[in-house]
């Protein structure tokens, strides 16, 4: 599998989860912390996150995903991360592997 692949599979699956609320935004900045996403997202896109949370007056987790949208994530973010937060929204739901 490419990395361009594998990139576009986790974005597909962390949108999915968010659209049918198998988790939700708290849930994928609960692994995607801001240690986190300061360490792997582009400075550019980090100035986008805090211009949104300043215009809006609040920096929360639904306004951080408006911004760094599931492709972004998926781009930016080592897997691992993405993969423990769809491992914990399975184990909620009572999906065994």
């Amino acid at each position: 599998m490419s990395q361009d692949q594998r990139e576009a599979w986790f974005a597909k699956v962390v949108e999915s989860g968010l659209h049918n609320q198998i988790f939700n935004p708290a849930d994928v900045l609960a692994h995607a912390t801001p240690d986190v996403l300061a360490t792997h997202l582009p400075p550019e896109l980090l100035s986008k996150v805090l211009a949104a949370s300043l215009a809006a007056g609040s920096m929360t987790p639904d306004r951080v995903l408006e911004t760094v949208t599931p492709e972004l994530l998926a781009k930016h973010l080592p897997h691992d991360v993405l993969w423990a937060c769809i491992q914990a929204a399975a184990a909620r739901a009572g999906v065994k592997s």
